[in-house]
C-alpha cells in the first residue's frame, strides 16, 4: 500500500498541473504500448504506433517495462516544462542518481550492455537515450497533442469543480475509485509498500491519458513530490478528422449525438465501459450513483451494448462490439 502523508501546509499547496507532462506521457504510453489489455480506447493507437516505431525508439523498452519499476530519472518534471527542456534534464541526471535508479531496475530486470553504460553516464549511451526519446515522441505522441490537450483541459475543469464545491477533501476523495482519503493520509491499496511524507513540499497532481490502473508517484521520496493520475480515455480520441472540441467531450456532458438516441445517462455509462470496470468504477467515471449504473447497465446489456461478468465478489462491465460501433457512429472496419 502507498500512503501519502500530508501536513496542513501540504494541503494548502496542492495544485493540479495545467496539462499532462511530456515525459510522464512518454513513460506511461510505453507501458500501454507493451500491454495486452481489453481496453478498446488504445487499440488503434497501438496499431499505428507499433507500425511506425523506429528501431531507435525500441531501445526505451529496456528501461520501461509494462509492469514493475521504471527509473525515476526518466520523469524529472511535473508538467511545468516542454518536451525539449525535460529531455535535457534527463540527459543531465547526475551519475549517482543514474546508477542508483538503474541498480533498482536491475533488481527486477537483468541489465543490458546499454543500460550498464547508461548507469555510468557514458556520453554515447546518453546520446542514444536522447535520440530514442525524440524518435518515440515524434511517432507516438506528437501527432495527438491537440486532442490530448483538449482532454486534459476538460479533466482540469472537473477537478476545479470538485475543489470549488467540496474543497481539498473532495478533490482527493474523488481523484480515483481505488484511492481512499482519510485525512491527513491518502491511501492506495493496490500498490507496493511505500510511505511518502510530503513535509510541507506540497503535491502536484498531473493527469495522464496513458496511465492504466491507478495514480502513481516516484519511488525516490527526495525528488519533488508528484502524483500522476489517470484521465478517462475517450473512444475515438485519435480518430482521424475528429475535432479537438469533440474529443474533449466531458463525461458529465455526454456524447451529445448518442445522448439524443439512448439518453444522456446511458450514453456516459456506455462510454465509461470502454475500459472494463466494476459497477463502482463505472459510477465514478460517469459521475452517477451506483443504483443508477446498475439499472441502466441492465438495459444496455439487454440491448447487446454491454456485457457483464462476475470476478469474485465484483461484477465487471465492458462495452461490446455493437456498443463500440454505436459510440463511433459507424461499423468497425
Amino acid at each position: 500500500m502507498l500512503r501519502i502523508h500530508f501536513t496542513g501546509e501540504d494541503l494548502r499547496n496542492i495544485t493540479v498541473a495545467d496539462g499532462a507532462d511530456p515525459l510522464w506521457d512518454v513513460l506511461l504510453s510505453l507501458h500501454t504500448l507493451q500491454e495486452k489489455d481489453q481496453s478498446l480506447a488504445f487499440g488503434e493507437w497501438r496499431r499505428r504506433t507499433r507500425a511506425a516505431l523506429p528501431s531507435s525508439a525500441r531501445l526505451l523498452m529496456e528501461l520501461a517495462r509494462p509492469w514493475g519499476y521504471s527509473p525515476d530519472f526518466l520523469t524529472p518534471g511535473r508538467a511545468e516544462a516542454d518536451f525539449g527542456t525535460q529531455v535535457d534534464r534527463v540527459l543531465s541526471t547526475p551519475r549517482d542518481a543514474l546508477r542508483a535508479d538503474l541498480a533498482t531496475l536491475a533488481d527486477q530486470t537483468p541489465p543490458t550492455p546499454w543500460t550498464r553504460e547508461l548507469a555510468e553516464a557514458k556520453a554515447p549511451a546518453l546520446r542514444r537515450l536522447g535520440t530514442a526519446m525524440a524518435a518515440y515522441h515524434r511517432v507516438a505522441l506528437a501527432p495527438y497533442q491537440e486532442r490530448m490537450r483538449a482532454l486534459a483541459d476538460a479533466d482540469r475543469d472537473r477537478r476545479a469543480k470538485a475543489l470549488l464545491s467540496g474543497g481539498v477533501d473532495r478533490l482527493l476523495a474523488e481523484l480515483h475509485p481505488r484511492v481512499r482519503w482519510e485525512a491527513p493520509v491518502l491511501h492506495f491499496p493496490v500498490y507496493a509498500e511505500q510511505d511518502l511524507y510530503l513535509e510541507g513540499r506540497g503535491l502536484v497532481l498531473v493527469p495522464s491519458l496513458f496511465l492504466r490502473i491507478q495514480p502513481i508517484t516516484l519511488l525516490d521520496a527526495d525528488r519533488p513530490p508528484v502524483l500522476v493520475y489517470p484521465m478517462q480515455s475517450q473512444l475515438g480520441w485519435l480518430t482521424p478528422g475528429l475535432p479537438a472540441e469533440e474529443a474533449s467531450t466531458a463525461p458529465e456532458g455526454g456524447p451529445s449525438p448518442l445522448s439524443g438516441l439512448i439518453g444522456r445517462t446511458r450514453a456516459v455509462i456506455l462510454e465509461a465501459a470502454v475500459t472494463p470496470g466494476t459497477t463502482t468504477e463505472l459510477a465514478a467515471r460517469a459521475g452517477v450513483a451506483l443504483p443508477v449504473v446498475s439499472r441502466h447497465a441492465a438495459v444496455l446489456r439487454a440491448a447487446g451494448l454491454l456485457e457483464t461478468s462476475r470476478a469474485g465478489q465484483a461484477v465487471r462491465h465492458r462495452i461490446t462490439g455493437l456498443g463500440v460501433a454505436l459510440l463511433n457512429g459507424r461499423l468497425p472496419d
